[in-house]
């Protein structure tokens, strides 16, 4: 469940990904045990850096998966997946490192809803999947991704529906239809100066 992780394991989680990300440029930066829970997660491992003529947090790299990946290993597999092969941007460079901020979001409490309305705003990530006589569909939004549009449920089911790539009539045969999985996420964020104190 969601309360499988302490604060302190989340602050870890961040922790760790600098040690693994460090280690990766400098063989002698040791890395330390995060002492996760035991078990499998599915995980996204997201690194931003600061741009100070934009004073903002800018993305610099994104990648995870909805497999279930046991820890902490596949943890340290995607805190390098994620700055030095999303292939929208350049590998991370040892300089930008002192820049950067991570996020870790573990995907927790996977549970069938009763339709697809059965969720919360804010509080669930959902899966959609439904069938038409030539395709399957299926498509993800995790937890925050409603809140921070400021979608209603009607409005982030139609934009699931889209995003899987169904471009015909949504009716209420099709709504009904849909099989919907919702989820959690525990997460943690921490920047380069936080964790130099760590």
């Amino acid at each position: 469940s969601g309360s499988t992780f302490s604060n302190e394991q989340k602050f870890n989680s961040c922790a760790f990904c600098f040690d693994v990300l460090i280690n990766k440029f400098d063989s002698k930066k040791k890395i330390r045990d995060p002492k996760l829970p035991s078990g499998k997660f599915p995980l996204f491992v997201t690194w931003k850096i600061f741009n100070p003529s934009y004073k903002e947090w800018r993305l610099r790299g994104c990648i995870g998966t909805f497999g279930k990946v046991a820890m902490p290993q596949g943890l340290k597999e995607y805190a390098l997946i994620s700055a030095l092969k999303d292939r929208r941007f350049n590998p991370v460079e040892k300089s930008e490192i002192p820049k950067m901020a991570v996020n870790t979001s573990f995907l927790t409490n996977f549970e069938d809803a009763k339709d697809c309305y059965d969720w919360t705003v804010g509080l669930h990530g959902i899966t959609i999947d439904f069938e038409t006589s030539f395709s399957h569909y299926s498509a993800t939004y995790l937890p925050e991704v409603c809140k921070e549009q400021g979608w209603s449920k009607d409005q982030c089911i139609n934009s699931l529906i889209r995003k899987s790539g169904y471009r015909g009539h949504v009716s209420k045969n099709l709504l009904q239809s849909i099989k919907c999985t919702r989820y959690q996420s525990v997460k943690a964020k921490m920047t380069y100066e936080e964790y130099q104190k760590a």
